[in-house]
């Protein structure tokens, strides 16, 4: 099986090239080669989105599975909607590619284990979150991922500065992510914006109990 490696996360690295090596089965292509499917490195899921619309317009039989070192809930819906035929995290990547490829080559999505438990952790406890919560979660959803992680860290009591060095970015930044937070959520202030958060963070500890 011919595969061709696009390493924009500069991830085939250490045991996740050994693993791909050692598969007997598995040669990496040169250019110009056919190929029988694509493995995308990203340091963020959101980062794979060029990578799929290439893909699907130069050869859409060609699966493309997506390895990210960090994957939110957003972008994996995002990825799988694009196309993509399996989501590894980089993490764990070398434990499962032996099994995944294989598994898209026989037309089945390959998911890493902890993607797919919380895939369908939310699928089966979503009948379970009260309005508030169901709410919150599709709202926090539509944040972009900084935001997202913007919102964690401002729903944990942190100030503009903390949330900065946390983050490594500006006060200034952060201030203009808290305004885009509020407008989206359409809260008047951080503290409802935290709210919101903690409704969010209560329907999936609720989901995974």
């Amino acid at each position: 099986m011919r595969i061709g490696i696009i390493d924009k996360g500069n991830l085939f690295r250490g045991d996740l090239r050994a693993a791909l090596d050692s598969q007997p089965f598995l040669t990496v292509a040169v250019e110009g080669t056919q190929l029988d499917i694509i493995v995308s490195s990203h340091v963020h899921g959101r980062d794979s989105a060029e990578v799929l619309r290439v893909a699907a317009q130069a050869n859409p039989a060609i699966p493309v599975l997506v390895i990210a070192e960090r994957v939110s809930e957003r972008e994996i819906r995002r990825i799988l909607t694009m196309g993509a035929a399996g989501i590894l995290l980089q993490e764990t990547a070398a434990q499962h590619v032996s099994w995944a490829i294989p598994a898209i080559s026989n037309g089945c999505r390959a998911l890493s284990p902890e993607i797919a438990e919380s895939m369908i952790s939310e699928y089966l406890g979503s009948s379970s979150m009260t309005p508030q919560e169901q709410s919150a979660r599709e709202r926090v959803h539509r944040l972009s991922h900084r935001e997202q992680e913007v919102l964690h860290l401002l729903g944990r009591g942190m100030s503009n500065r903390e949330i900065a060095r946390s983050l490594f970015i500006s006060p200034e930044t952060v201030k203009d992510h808290v305004r885009a937070i509020r407008s989206k959520l359409s809260v008047p202030t951080r503290v409802h914006a935290a709210h919101v958060a903690w409704l969010a963070r209560g329907a999936t500890a609720g989901n995974a109990a």
